[in-house]
């Protein structure tokens, strides 16, 4: 995948200040008759949009390109507006990447977590992954370290926070076995994971799954036990469906798996090659949500299922009406309902739509909702979502043009 190369450096606690304004004029943007309101733009130069949960509500994590210099920074939504930018990195060697995005989260104490990449100069296309480490809720940074340990020349990316009541928890796509391999075509991409601790920092390495697709987006959700880690499998024969496994911080130091791997969904999609189309999930205390992409049977379909504490996911259905590209987004909201996005073409035109379900997983939509037009090339990049305490989500995602930038909206259901 093409990259662009820059330099990180650490920044203790650097403050900018971007108002929630449109880029042409840098006023309050103003609400839009169609379903999405608040929508908020970035300035140019901002793009891999990143939604999370913060002790203070929603947080935007992002990058924001200024010549040779990248900085990933994040900012806090304060009901009507983003604010408090801090920038966690910056430099001249961070690969910025469409598909492999940096990544925030936030701990049960008051810590905080985020990730970038970064190029390794020994290899065409080679990166690794640095990690970054709060007390202060974001505010000042530890130094960056590392969560794998090898010193192959390969791929390390795609990585996935998980954190909760038993720690903090990191996974990632590992090509180490693609390093030196007579024929890369049949080396294997793992999912691996580690557990981070302040007293110990990252634990020794666990295979997940010694092959998974190479380049599609790991996502995860908490559930009773754990953390349920979604991924796009690859089996001998190349069927590149999605697979869940069950994780959690064991005392010992280690990730644990407590349950699977084993199928989320069953499309049968053989393809020698990886889509980059990861998918989504988002839990309740109740119920848990995956939404993906498929084209099994050469039908470009966004699909859904539903799964129950420890019972089996429901057989699937389609949810979109025009031509899917996928790109999936999902989040549960401060009253319990469900929300997805994702891209699809219609009439030629790629826009992102979306739907929502109740806390029961009923459809709170006769058809998926248009909410804005979108650039379905890679610099148009991915959506995100994450849930409202007063119902409806926040979205994020990149309007490509004359110059890129970051747009947030927030997107609630009809009455």
């Amino acid at each position: 995948m093409m990259a662009r190369r820059v330099r990180w450096g650490l920044l203790s606690c650097g403050f900018l200040w971007l108002s929630c304004g449109t880029q042409e004029t840098g006023e309050q943007a103003p609400v839009l008759a169609g379903p999405l309101s608040l929508r908020c733009a970035l300035p140019a130069g901002t793009s891999l949009p990143e939604l999370t949960t913060s002790p203070n509500g929603p947080a935007l994590l992002f990058t924001a390109e200024e010549g040779d210099t990248t900085r990933l920074q994040w900012m806090h939504w304060g009901g009507d507006q983003w604010t408090d930018t801090t920038t966690i990195a910056q430099g001249t060697t961070m690969l910025v990447n469409w598909a492999d995005r940096p990544g925030l989260a936030f701990g049960m104490e008051g810590d905080a977590h985020a990730h970038w990449l970064e190029v390794d100069p020994r290899g065409d296309f080679t990166y690794g992954i640095r990690t970054v480490h709060s007390s202060d809720g974001g505010l000042t940074w530890s130094p960056p370290d590392c969560p794998h340990r090898d010193t192959a020349v390969a791929e390390h990316g795609f990585g996935q926070w998980m954190t909760g009541v038993d720690g903090v928890l990191f996974a990632w796509l590992d090509g180490r076995q693609f390093d030196g391999h007579s024929d890369p075509a049949k080396a294997p991409m793992e999912v691996r994971a580690a557990q981070w601790t302040a007293a110990q920092g990252w634990s020794d390495e666990v295979v997940l799954d010694s092959s998974a697709c190479t380049c599609c987006p790991l996502t995860a959700a908490p559930q009773e036990r754990g953390h349920l880690l979604a991924y796009r499998d690859r089996t001998s024969d190349e069927v590149r469906d999605f697979s869940g496994v069950v994780i959690q911080a064991a005392e010992d130091g280690g990730p644990a798996v407590v349950e699977g791997p084993s199928p989320v969904g069953h499309d049968g999609w053989r393809i020698a090659g990886c889509p980059v189309n990861g998918a989504a999930l988002a839990s309740s205390s109740e119920r848990t949500l995956a939404v993906w992409f498929t084209n099994a049977g050469d039908t470009a379909r966004v699909r859904s299922s539903w799964k129950s504490g420890k019972g089996d996911w429901s057989p699937a259905v389609n949810l979109n009406s025009g031509e899917a590209v996928g790109r999936v987004a999902a989040a549960v909201d401060g009253g319990g309902r469900f929300h997805a996005v994702w891209m699809e073409r219609r009439a030629g035109e790629a826009v992102l739509v979306g739907c929502h379900w109740d806390a029961l997983g009923q459809p709170l939509d006769d058809r998926p909702a248009v909410l804005t037009g979108v650039d379905a090339a890679r610099a148009g990049g991915f959506p995100s979502v994450v849930g409202l305490d007063e119902g409806g989500v926040m979205l994020a995602w990149t309007t490509t043009g004359k110059e890129a930038h970051v747009r947030t909206a927030q997107w609630t259901p009809s009455p």
